[in-house]
């Protein structure tokens, strides 16, 4: 089994831990992959780095942009948009840290315009909290399926701006999983 392939298998083993329910479908030319409330389906006709790709991005919108605690999906085309991008951006960051970035992209961090300093920086600060958080869990996840064959629990956390958040277990190193710089 090639490390791509393998890397496909430890997301869709998140996947179930997550309670999602995936399925290979013919979808419309263009179409890698799609997000729907209760499941992800993904194109049939993909190579597996194609594969690779789209079951990173629609487990970003998963993570990000499902509907919880009774909020609405994106209604606005603004919003879709955004979805889109923290999609596309937790994708690219992912495939880089594998090693597999797609030539076409840049080399670069997509997210290095808002860095500290850029007088955009604030403009989508929350969208690029989200981003990083989803891209450095699904790392993670791949990281530890490389290190260890035992699986981990999900841990999924959702709070708003300025809810605390207390974590007890350094053993699943949440801290890192938060993107801390210090361990819970």
């Amino acid at each position: 089994m090639t490390d791509l392939a393998r890397h496909v298998q430890s997301l869709e083993c998140f996947a179930r831990r997550l309670g999602v329910r995936l399925e290979r479908s013919t979808l419309p030319s263009r179409v890698h992959g799609r997000t729907l409330p209760d499941h992800i389906t993904l194109a049939l006709q993909l190579s597996i780095e194609e594969e690779l790709a789209a079951l990173i991005h629609e487990l970003a919108h998963w993570l990000v942009h499902r509907p919880r605690r009774g909020l609405p999906p994106a209604r606005s085309a603004v919003e879709a948009t955004l979805y889109e991008y923290e999609a596309e951006a937790v994708e690219a960051l992912v495939m880089e840290r594998l090693g597999c970035a797609d030539q076409n992209r840049a080399a670069r961090d997509p997210l290095a315009r808002f860095a500290e300093g850029d007088p955009t920086a604030d403009l989508l600060a929350v969208s690029v909290r989200r981003v990083r958080i989803a891209a450095t869990r699904l790392s993670r996840v791949l990281e530890s399926a490389e290190l260890s064959s035992e699986s981990q629990p999900a841990v999924d956390l959702d709070a708003a701006a300025g809810e605390e958040i207390v974590l007890e277990n350094e053993a699943h190193r949440l801290g890192d999983l938060l993107g801390l710089a210090q361990p819970l």
